[in-house]
């Protein structure tokens, strides 16, 4: 069996510890002592081998967090209440987590943020409830720059790219802003103006900014045509189909505030920053990294239908592109350190699951050698070929 180099590192590094630490016990004539306890700190790099490991066995990656949108059944008026018979048997979402994951032990969020989803032959509809004891929010011009107090944001892409992708924010004010992102910023992305949106609607169980009439959550509801969805990709239908899979991502801003007896209103709290949550963690402060969202599966059921708990739903591309995006982060660490690309994918430190499970086809770089392109198929799809770029573009050939 194969071992990564980081694996064979820390299997080495628990050899040389366990020698330490049987040398300190002859010299101490194998007399324990009670108030000593053992260093564990290489425990967690173990494990994650260990799951590395196993994964080039079993050749199955895991998903990340993933939701089923059901087709919508009866009427539903986009008014920000969630109090329409079409949301009734649709489940929630799992509760938001810290955007940085969960290990090493990031704090949990404080409040619940859950979000519902249906679709129609036209439009896909978003709801979401925000638990929030200070309903704060102060812009009201749109295409603000929402994210700059607390708000909530949707991403989508729609064809799978990582490129050409969606995001929209909206207040409790229901103040949005809707933009479309040629890549990643990290890539060198920027953004341009998008009207995305049909209707929206928000709602409170108070006032908004009223420290007298306080709320205890907001709620909202958009619906987003899918020809505008669609814009700039390589998406050409309409409705989704049965099985049909997007990358999308939902999050939430969220800034320590206080009451002002002066104003009347919230503050936030001078000095502090805001603490970010989302539905699936991207491992970092930054939720413009699409390789690191969840998944929309589409079924042509409806909620009352069926029982979406029990729906097995299959992405047979995701194996495809969990190697794509585990080699171009090799690439990019590979360039951060030695200042270049590389052709050479031995000099990469591949998991097992990319060389036992998957095969690299192809490597390319641009003559300038700035850029690359990565070519790689699964070994019983061999025909089946992604591509991944430098700017985490992603094709199938």
């Amino acid at each position: 069996m194969a071992y990564s180099g980081r694996c064979v590192i820390a299997s080495v590094f628990l050899v040389l510890l366990i020698g330490v630490g049987v040398g300190v016990a002859i010299g101490y004539f194998f007399i324990p002592d009670e108030d000593d306890t053992s260093d564990d700190s290489t425990s967690p790099y173990l494990e994650e081998c260990r799951q590395r490991e196993e994964l080039g066995r079993t050749c199955d990656p895991p998903l990340p967090r993933h939701y089923i949108a059901t087709r919508k059944s009866g009427n539903l008026r986009v008014d920000g209440r969630l109090d329409d018979q079409a949301w009734s048997a649709v489940p929630w979402t799992e509760d938001f987590l810290d955007i940085r994951g969960a290990s090493p032990p990031f704090p949990s969020p404080s409040l619940e943020s859950r979000v519902k989803v249906v679709y129609d032959d036209s439009h896909l509809y978003v709801a979401a409830r925000l638990t929030e004891p200070h309903v704060w929010a102060t812009y009201t011009e749109k295409d603000s720059r929402i994210y700059q107090e607390n708000a909530f944001e949707i991403f989508f892409d729609v064809d799978n790219s990582m490129s050409g992708y969606k995001e929209f924010e909206i207040n409790a004010l229901g103040t949005t802003w809707d933009l479309l992102m040629s890549r990643a910023y990290i890539d060198g992305g920027d953004f341009s103006d998008w009207e995305g949106i049909g209707e929206k609607g928000v709602y409170t169980d108070g006032a908004v900014n009223d420290i007298h009439n306080r709320s205890t959550f907001w709620s909202l509801e958009v619906s987003f045509p899918f020809t505008s969805l669609n814009e700039n990709t390589s998406r050409s239908h309409v409705t989704p189909v049965n099985g049909e899979v997007w990358f999308i991502n939902l999050a939430r801003p969220e800034y320590e505030t206080r009451p002002n007896q002066t104003t009347g209103q919230f503050e936030k709290v001078p000095g502090t920053d805001a603490s970010w949550w989302s539905w699936n963690p991207t491992g970092a402060v930054n939720l413009h990294l699409p390789n690191k969202w969840g998944l929309l599966f589409f079924t042509s059921q409806t909620a009352q239908e069926t029982d979406v708990s029990n729906l097995q739903m299959s992405f047979p591309a995701w194996s495809v592109y969990y190697g794509l995006f585990h080699v171009f982060e090799k690439m990019q660490t590979f360039k951060a350190l030695r200042g270049m690309f590389v052709t050479d994918q031995n000099l990469l430190d591949l998991d097992p699951f990319i060389r036992g499970c998957l095969q690299v086809v192809d490597i390319q770089l641009t003559t300038n050698g700035q850029g690359f392109e990565v070519k790689l198929a699964t070994k019983s799809q061999p025909e089946h070929v992604g591509h991944i770029d430098q700017n985490r573009h992603v094709w199938f050939t």
